[in-house]
């Protein structure tokens, strides 16, 4: 009996062990092509989150008729959104004759803007530093049709951009129009009395709709069935609702009416809305991150994206995190700062790049969300929660919901940093990634890690066609990349982690606020347990920054008061160091582990710098393999030891170690010379401590080789 105990675990371990290779090769055959873009596939199903304020939602219709119908709701109340619109041409004013337009009549077109397709002024704005998310069309023009290449165009009505008139009120039955204040309203042209503290105004076709009520279009038949573009708000002027519908393509997307457009607009609780400039002149565009480039939701007819008038954007500030994420230590998503390059000495260029990168953005993994859900259920179940404690037991349930079937995976904000740093470094290294050269993949057999070798690769292959990718998982790279997961598992030495830990949170953690809040007085959970709750729950909320599109902005820190916050991401903090990096009491192990791990970054960099055609390395893993490796290398920063007590002080993991964490060892050479290396820790040039630099951040590799050999 025990035999065949024994026989089946090790069938149960080998089928494992294929499931994981049978993953990882379906993962290398992905890098090959393009990395589908998830969030356009998501979009069909719900709205996804874009950024903190913008969402967007793809619906399909068979009745009344077929309909492609797209949908961008902008939150008005977004700190430091702001707008932007086509302005005036630098003829502005100058007249549009018979002879430059054979449809323009003598006398009455006036040159006023110059037309662009709506991605061209996306990406026209965001060059010249506004940081356009989302933009539109809006306002017809004269001569319609257009020479072929003829881009001066006269809009009809009354459009303004930042405060100067663009043109004038002649035509245009409706107005879209932002405030100074920053105040958006929709209103027929005929009732606008003055333009004094108008910002932005775009002329539409006609008014739709009125405080809920239907407007007659004037200008548009409201049976007419065509592409459409309408701007809608809600009640509060709070939201803007964008949507495009695409049109005349009969198996796809018929197009839409105006009564179409008003049921529409009434399912997203718009009251007030415009028929802007449709036909094939719809175009809504968003700008997608992760692809860094503008991107067309819609699709046209004929295929063509047609220069509009006059273009509309959202702007908006730079993101930065919320303090509040940063106190989830290693759960915190990446930060993508300004990078600068100290000067190689003269000669030098970059040649060949060794890579570690940690796993994007993920969900939880482990029994976390499900130790915290059982908590909150058994006190639902017997009626003990208060009412914040059932608005948190919901919230929690979008949470599961993204977690059902998915635990520990890549989300889609974490495709986006793999993808980015991706194209950053083919940017900032473009002698490196010239022509055709090898570039040399190891991986992790963790899912998520196969994902996001899988995005960069594709992106980098994006920005680099020529490059060759050689993909390696499984086993062995596993415990090459990852090799404190084998190498410090001793129970004496992981209890004793465990234990300068919980001390921490003994002296931390004061559940009794968090318990009365959320269940009732009666309700029995002793100390112990609510401190586990309370540190499971804020893993929680700090993994929300991950899933910031898949939960559509859901924040659960609302449930902790300001210190609760601090003592729980002290707590975490503590807990990452203490079990990943080079503390005092601990950290020898870890450091020493990380020993084969850069003997394999030596030795693959010898055969690079022999070769001559291997472009870079790319290591892909997890925060358990890269920090230890900084401390083994003597990284300032990343790599210093601590004292496990004032970790989250002195070694901030959301700093050092967040998701996307990476280390690039950037090698130079000169015709003649020696190798000189630099060493980037989330991109940013780090020293190594106790190792002269030739100058600057440059080490000569040889000393490096030596200095870490003698480890």
């Amino acid at each position: 009996m025990h035999r065949n105990e024994e026989k089946k675990r090790a069938e149960g371990a080998r089928a494992s062990r294929l499931r994981r290779m049978a993953f990882a090769a379906s993962i290398i055959l992905l890098t090959s092509n393009a990395v589908a873009d998830g969030w356009m596939d998501e979009m069909r199903s719900h709205f996804v989150c874009l950024r903190d304020g913008v969402s967007v939602r793809e619906y399909t219709y068979e009745s009344p008729r077929k309909m492609k119908v797209y949908v961008a709701r902008i939150d008005l109340a977004t700190p430091g959104i702001g707008f932007a619109a086509t302005g005036r041409a630098a003829s502005w004013g100058e007249p549009i004759t018979p002879e430059m337009a054979p449809n323009a009549q003598e006398g009455r077109y006036r040159v006023e803007t110059l037309r662009e397709t709506t991605q061209a002024f996306m990406e026209r704005m965001r060059a010249a530093g506004r940081n356009v998310e989302v933009a539109f069309n809006t306002t017809p023009w004269h001569p319609f049709p257009a020479p072929a290449g003829f881009e001066a165009c006269d809009p009809i009505g009354l459009c303004i951009a930042d405060g100067a008139e663009v043109s004038a009120r002649e035509g245009g039955e409706g107005l879209f129009i932002v405030r100074t204040d920053g105040s958006c309203e929709i209103k027929p042209a005929a009732g606008l009395a003055s333009t004094e503290d108008i910002a932005y105004a775009a002329a539409a076709f006609d008014v739709i709709m009125t405080n809920g009520v239907d407007a007659v279009a004037v200008n548009m038949p409201e049976g007419g069935i065509h592409p459409r573009l309408a701007l809608g708000l809600d009640a509060a002027k709070k939201t803007l609702v964008v949507v495009a519908v695409d049109g005349r393509q009969p198996e796809r997307s018929q197009g839409a009416d105006i009564a179409d457009l008003r049921a529409i607009f009434r399912a997203e609780g718009v009251t007030d809305a415009v028929n802007m400039d449709g036909g094939g002149s719809t175009s809504l565009v968003v700008w997608d991150e992760a692809a860094g480039r503008a991107r067309m939701l819609n699709r046209h007819a004929d295929g063509n994206v047609r220069a509009d008038a006059v273009n509309f954007g959202i702007v908006f500030g730079a993101e930065a995190p919320a303090a509040e994420e940063r106190g989830g230590a290693v759960l915190h998503s990446y930060e993508f700062g300004e990078i600068a390059d100290t000067p190689p000495p003269a000669g030098y260029a970059p040649f060949y790049i060794s890579h570690y990168g940690r796993h994007g953005s993920r969900r939880l993994t482990g029994g976390i969300l499900r130790k915290a859900m059982a908590v909150l259920a058994a006190a639902d179940a017997a009626g003990a929660l208060t009412g914040e404690g059932r608005a948190l037991f919901a919230d929690m349930r979008r949470l599961a919901d993204a977690h059902d079937g998915a635990t520990g995976q890549l989300t889609l904000r974490g495709a986006g940093e793999q993808k980015k740093l991706a194209r950053r470094m083919a940017t900032r290294f473009w002698q490196v990634f010239s022509g055709a050269r090898r570039v040399r993949c190891q991986s992790s057999y963790i899912p998520r890690v196969l994902a996001s070798m899988a995005n960069f690769t594709s992106s980098l292959k994006d920005e680099k066609p020529r490059l060759e990718f050689d993909f390696s998982t499984g086993e062995k790279p596993h415990r090459v990349i990852n090799p404190g997961h084998y190498e410090c598992n001793d129970p004496a030495f992981t209890n004793g982690i465990a234990e300068a830990v919980a001390a921490v949170c003994r002296a931390n953690i004061a559940p009794g606020g968090l318990k009365t809040r959320l269940f009732a007085r009666d309700y029995l959970l002793g100390d112990d347990a609510a401190r586990e709750f309370a540190r499971n729950l804020f893993a929680c909320a700090s993994i929300c920054q991950c899933l910031r599109c898949e939960l559509d902005g859901l924040s659960l820190y609302r449930y902790f008061t300001a210190e609760e916050q601090a003592a729980l991401s002290r707590c975490l903090e503590t807990e990452c160091f203490a079990k990943m990096s080079g503390s005092e009491e601990f950290g020898d192990a870890f450091v020493a582990a990380s020993r084969r791990l850069w003997r394999d970054i030596a030795a693959r960099a010898g055969t690079a710098i022999a070769d001559g055609r291997i472009a870079a390395d790319l290591r892909f893993g997890h925060d358990s393999g890269l920090w230890p490796l900084a401390a083994f290398i003597g990284l300032e920063g990343p790599g210093d030891r601590a004292p496990i007590a004032g970790a989250h002080a002195l070694c901030p993991a959301w700093k050092w170690m967040p998701m996307a964490a990476n280390i690039q060892i950037v090698f130079y050479r000169a015709k003649e010379g020696e190798i000189l290396v630099k060493f980037l820790w989330n991109e940013r040039e780090t020293p190594v401590r106790g190792l002269a630099p030739v100058s600057g951040p440059y080490y000569r590799w040889r000393d490096v080789c030596e200095k870490l050999a003698a480890r």
